[in-house]
């Protein structure tokens, strides 16, 4: 009987002793508990936003109806929603997808050529000292001066583009897929090699999973920040395209095209950033239920 109640007391301290350990609630109903409060708080988060921007578009509206200024220079919000969906089909919509196929295929290389350098930099000293200022220099050059030379070597088709947007967002995927590739602490090391573990188990069962929650903030920056170097692409030489749309109705003076052209583009790179979380809650989920909830700071 003393047994029993022994261990019913020390049943009853464990959540009070993780509470103060600040250790996460791991069982079934502590992880659905966690899950409905990371639901209530994304919600939230999202619905500030969406008052935050419709207070904005208000005031911006506002503000052009009583200055009374010319839509050339500023259209309000409502003119810009009405080009938006009016030209949706004929030009819109069809420009979008070329330059979203670009920033897609730039994306993909990013990713795959930042991880292959990564895993390079992280498995050999000498490399890590040769490829690092090349990389830093890479970023340094700006990216407008280089995009006339990918046209003249690959021509005005997509894929100078592809090649401009993977530029830009290999960076992020590199630095951090590095950066978690190095994280796991020596003592780890000692461990596993008292253990006989070799390099290939250590690297592929400690370092990779070690490096996930790294290399997908880099892959997080990379999907937004590779629309950038699509667009980059197109403005210089392209046919096809958000780029040239926007040359072509900026000189025309057609304010709204342009405006509504960016906001195409801003929804682009939500898109690409949603794809890239989604990825990363379904191919990480324990980093997402072994870490206290922001509803639970």
């Amino acid at each position: 009987m003393s047994e029993q109640l022994r261990a019913s007391e020390m049943r009853d301290l464990v959540p009070q002793l993780q509470a103060e350990a600040n250790v996460p609630d791991t069982s079934r109903p502590g992880i659905l508990r966690r899950a409905a409060s990371g639901v209530v708080v994304g919600i939230r988060e999202v619905a500030w936003s969406v008052v935050l921007v419709l207070a904005a578009l208000a005031l911006w509206e506002l503000l052009v109806r009583v200055r009374h200024t010319p839509a050339y220079i500023l259209p309000p919000p409502s003119s810009i929603a009405s080009e938006a969906f009016r030209e949706a089909n004929g030009l819109l919509l069809p420009a979008a997808w070329t330059t979203f196929t670009e920033v897609l295929g730039g994306f993909v290389l990013a990713t795959v050529a930042g991880v292959a350098l990564a895993i390079a930099i992280a498995s050999s000293r000498l490399l890590a000292r040769a490829l690092n200022p090349l990389i830093v220099a890479s970023q340094t050059i700006p990216v407008i001066a280089i995009a006339p030379l990918f046209i003249i070597w690959f021509g005005f088709g997509i894929k100078p583009k592809i090649f401009m947007a993977a530029l830009i967002a290999f960076f992020p995927v590199v630095i951090n897929t590095t950066a978690g590739l190095n994280s796991v602490e020596q003592e780890t090391y000692r461990l596993l090699r008292s253990l006989s573990a070799s390099g290939f188990d250590i690297f592929t069962k400690v370092r990779v999973p070690a490096s996930l929650p790294y290399f997908f903030v880099g892959l997080k920056q990379a999907a937004v920040i590779s629309v950038i170097g699509a667009i980059v692409g197109e403005w210089v030489g392209a046919t096809q395209g958000l780029g040239p749309l926007m040359i072509s109705a900026n000189a025309a003076f057609n304010t709204r095209l342009v405006f509504a052209s960016v906001f195409y583009l801003a929804v682009m790179g939500v898109l690409m950033f949603l794809m890239a979380t989604i990825a990363e809650r379904v191919t990480i989920p324990w980093h997402f239920l072994t870490r206290p909830s922001r509803g639970e700071d």
